[in-house]
C-alpha cells in the first residue's frame, strides 16, 4: 500500500486537506522560540500552507523576534505542531481551546535536560498522538516513558543571518589581537544547569591576565537569580573577563557571536544547546561539555568536546529533581582546551570550518525539510493504520502462496530440465518449482544466496551472464522483485535486448536466457558445452 498524503485527508468538520497549524513561542528569544523558527523555516520550503498562532504570551522571555511573525485565528488545517514546554501544556491547551486538539493529529515538540522525563509529566501525552524531539539525547529520555510515538525530527540549525564580525568587536572595544571567548546562557534555565561559573574558573586556569585573551559571559533575565549574578562577578573579579547583562537587539547579538573566536559552553546538560549550534554553524570553534543533546552535533573532528562526570543531583532546580544525574565537566580539560586553542589557531580554524559544513549537511534547511517530508508521509500512513495493517497482512497471506502459484504459472511454460534463475531474496520455497531446478538470484559461487541485491545495473548483468554460463537457462522474477525492473533500468534493457520474455502476468515475468541469434541446436550445444 503506498503510504497516503498526510495533507491530502479529509479531516475535522470544517477543516481543509493541505496544511499544518502551528503553534509555538513565535516571538520568544528563547530556544524553544528558535525551534519553531527553524522548524516553520523547514515547512516553509516544503510549500506546505501554514496556519501561525503564536503563544508567547503564556511564558516569561522577552518576545521582540519579528523574524516570521503572525498571527491567524483560523487554524483550519487537520494537523497541528505544538512547539512548547510541555510544563505548560495545560495552560496552551486552555488558551488555544480544546477544538484546537479535537479530532486532529497533535504533534508535540518538546525539549527535555536530563536522562528521565518526569513521571508528573506523563499525562500530557494523552493529547497528544506523537513526539518530536530535537536530539536523540531527549529521545532516550521520553521514549521509555511514551505511550505514542518519539521520533527525532530536529530543527533547521544553520543561521539564517549571520552577524557583522567588525561590528560586534567594535562595540565591545577588543583589540584585533585579542582572542574573545564567549558564553550566552538564560537566567530563566537556571545558572546550576548553564554552568557559567565553570568557564569563568577554566579561563582564569587557562590565561594570565597579560594574554590576548578576552572571556565574554552574556546573560538575561538576571533578576531571577541576583545572588548568582553577585557571585559570578566576585569569580570574575580581576581577570580578563567581562559579563554583560541585558536583552540586547537581535542585531546586536548576531553581531557579538560574530565577533567571538571561540565559543564554550560548561553545561551540565543540554537537550538540544541551540547557542552551541549557532556557533557551529557561523565555523566558530566551540568548547563544550561533551554529553547531553549537543553531541548529536558535536564530534571530535568538527569541535572540542570537554571531558565530564556524571554526578546525582543533590539538590533540586526548577524541573530538575534531587536524584536524577547530570554532567559535571572538568574545569581543567576545559582550561588546556582554551590554552590549545589559543597557542594553534590553525588546528581551531579547521574543526569550526568542518562544523559548519557538517551543520549545513545534516541540520540545514534542505535536509531538515526532508526529514519533515517524510514524517509528514508516515504520519499519513497512521491516519489509515487499520487499513495500513490489513492490507500488509493480506500481502503477507499472499506471499505464503506465491510458490504454488508460481508453479501453476511454469508448468506449461519450461521445460522439466530448465535451470531457473530466481530472485528469491533468500526464500528457499521459491525454488521449489516442481520439476525444473531453482537457484537463488543473486547467488554465491557455491549457490547460496548472496545477501545483498547487485550495486547497480552493471553488477546485475555480470551477475546474471555468469551464471547463465555456469547453467542458467531461465531467470524468474516474482512480483515481489518487480521493482528491479525500476531500479536496474540498464539491467531491464539488457534483457530485452537479448532474451525473449516467456512469461509475464500478475505472478511473475519470466525470461528465456537463450540469445536471440541461438538456433535450438546451438543452444543445446551449449548446454552440453557447459556440463563438459
Amino acid at each position: 500500500m503506498s503510504a497516503p498524503n498526510p495533507l491530502s485527508e479529509s479531516g475535522a468538520p470544517g477543516s481543509q486537506p493541505n496544511g499544518v497549524n502551528v503553534a509555538g513561542y513565535l516571538r520568544t528569544e528563547s530556544g524553544v522560540g528558535a525551534a519553531v523558527r527553524g522548524y516553520v523555516r523547514a515547512l516553509r520550503t516544503l510549500g506546505v500552507p501554514l496556519a501561525l498562532c503564536d503563544i508567547s504570551d503564556l511564558q516569561t522571555n522577552r518576545s521582540h523576534d519579528r523574524t516570521l511573525w503572525s498571527q491567524n485565528d483560523t487554524h483550519h488545517y487537520r494537523t497541528n505542531l505544538v512547539c512548547a514546554d510541555v510544563e505548560l501544556h495545560y495552560a496552551i491547551m486552555a488558551h488555544l481551546g480544546e477544538a484546537f486538539f479535537l479530532d486532529h493529529y497533535n504533534v508535540g515538540i518538546w525539549a527535555w535536560e536530563l536522562p528521565r522525563f518526569p513521571e508528573k509529566w506523563h499525562d500530557r501525552f494523552a493529547f497528544y498522538d506523537e513526539i518530536w524531539v530535537a536530539t536523540s539525547f531527549i529521545a532516550n529520555a521520553l521514549a521509555p516513558a511514551s505511550p505514542i510515538p518519539v521520533v527525532r525530527v530536529p530543527p533547521v540549525l544553520t543561521v539564517r543571518e549571520p552577524g557583522s564580525r567588525e561590528a560586534g568587536r567594535h562595540r565591545l572595544g577588543v583589540s584585533p589581537d585579542e582572542l574573545v571567548f564567549l558564553y550566552i546562557f538564560d537566567f530563566h534555565s537556571h545558572a546550576e544547569r548553564k554552568n557559567p561559573a565553570a568557564v569563568v574558573e577554566a579561563f582564569k586556569a587557562a590565561f594570565r591576565s597579560d594574554d590576548a585573551a578576552r572571556l565574554l559571559i552574556k546573560f538575561v533575565n538576571a533578576d531571577t537569580d541576583s545572588a548568582e549574578v553577585a557571585a559570578l562577578r566576585d569569580r570574575a573579579d580581576g581577570a580578563r573577563i567581562e559579563l554583560i547583562s541585558g536583552y540586547w537587539p537581535s542585531e546586536q547579538v548576531r553581531d557579538l557571536m560574530a565577533a567571538c573566536d571561540v565559543y564554550v559552553s560548561l553545561h551540565r546538560s543540554e537537550g538540544t544547546g541551540l547557542t552551541i549550534t549557532d556557533a557551529m554553524a557561523l565555523g566558530k570553534p566551540v568548547i563544550a561539555t561533551g554529553w547531553s543533546g549537543n553531541m548529536d552535533i558535536m564530534t571530535v573532528a568538527n569541535s572540542f568536546p570537554v571531558q565530564y562526570e556524571l554526578v546525582e543531583i543533590a539538590k533540586s532546580v526548577g524541573p530538575y529533581p534531587a536524584g536524577q544525574v547530570w554532567a559535571d565537566p572538568s574545569v581543567q580539560h576545559a582550561a588546556e582546551l582554551m590554552r590549545a586553542i589559543y597557542e594553534d589557531r590553525a588546528e581551531s580554524e579547521q574543526r569550526g570550518q568542518r562544523a559548519r559544513q557538517d551543520l549545513q549537511r545534516d541540520f540545514g534547511v534542505r535536509a531538515v525539510a526532508e526529514l519533515i517530508e517524510r514524517r509528514l508521509a508516515a504520519i499519513g500512513v497512521r491516519r489509515h493504520l487499520d487499513d495500513f495493517r490489513t492490507n500488509a497482512w493480506t500481502s503477507h497471506h499472499s506471499y505464503l502462496d506465491l510458490g504454488s502459484r508460481l508453479r501453476a504459472q511454469i508448468r506449461d511454460v519450461l521445460p522439466r530440465d530448465a535451470t531457473v534463475l530466481v530472485v528469491s531474496k533468500g526464500d528457499a520455497s521459491l525454488l521449489d518449482l516442481n520439476g525444473p531446478k531453482g537457484w537463488h538470484f543473486p547467488r554465491t559461487e557455491t549457490g547460496t544466496y548472496a545477501g545483498y541485491y547487485p550495486a547497480d545495473s552493471a553488477d546485475a548483468i555480470e551477475q546474471l551472464e555468469r551464471a547463465r554460463a555456469n547453467g542458467a537457462t531461465h531467470l524468474l522474477f516474482p512480483n515481489t522483485a518487480f521493482w528491479w525492473l525500476d531500479s536496474y533500468p540498464d539491467f531491464r534493457a539488457h534483457l530485452d535486448s537479448r532474451y525473449r520474455c516467456v512469461a509475464q502476468n500478475p505472478d511473475c515475468l519470466i525470461y528465456a536466457l537463450e540469445s536471440r541469434a541461438e538456433t535450438p541446436r546451438s543452444t543445446s550445444r551449449r548446454k552440453q558445452e557447459t556440463a563438459a
